[in-house]
């Protein structure tokens, strides 16, 4: 019960810092995917199933709060958080920086081609012309600093390991 309050409270210090700060920041910066990239490597790298249940939270959040690009976030990121489950159990290692970097960009490609679907054929039904050069910008930016992050959460892996581990979200010996 601990584990999971204390892994709810740092999910919304996360999305909380990601959409009222992050993206009130100039424009390369303002893409920044925090949550999708701790949800990664805390699954990926950590071996916590928390990580997955960020992703969820990530597009429940962004429904219910209608902030995404798309009016069914919860679904594409389900999907997403099932991709990277996959990959990471099925294909990827923990053990490398490009197994964890490729788990994280997979799924994140599938977030931006099921937007890029989406908004192709909502295209045909608007008499506007679709913004097409700031959707790339977008997705292109976004995966540009997943790697980013998923790379100093890599290199700082030792300190954030002993700061969940007393946080009690990654198990250690003692609690098992």
């Amino acid at each position: 019960m601990i584990r999971f309050l204390i892994s709810t409270i740092l999910f919304l210090i996360l999305i909380s810092f990601e959409l009222a700060f992050i993206h009130s920041l100039p424009e390369p910066f303002l893409y920044l995917p925090l949550v999708f990239a701790c949800g990664v490597y805390l699954f990926q790298y950590l071996g916590s199933s928390i990580g997955a249940w960020w992703i969820f939270g990530l597009g429940v959040f962004l429904d219910f709060w209608h902030l995404g690009l798309l009016p069914f976030e919860t679904i594409i990121y389900i999907a997403a958080a099932l991709i990277m489950v996959f990959l990471g159990r099925r294909i990827f290692t923990n053990r490398s920086l490009y197994g964890v970097v490729c788990n994280a960009i997979l799924p994140m490609l599938f977030v931006q081609l099921s937007h890029l679907i989406y908004w192709f054929f909502a295209s045909f039904n608007d008499s506007l012309p679709f913004p097409w050069f700031n959707f790339f910008t977008y997705a292109f930016w976004q995966i540009i600093w997943l790697v980013v992050l998923v790379f100093v959460l890599f290199v700082l892996t030792k300190k954030i390991r002993s700061v969940l581990k007393g946080l009690l979200i990654v198990p250690s010996r003692e609690n098992l």
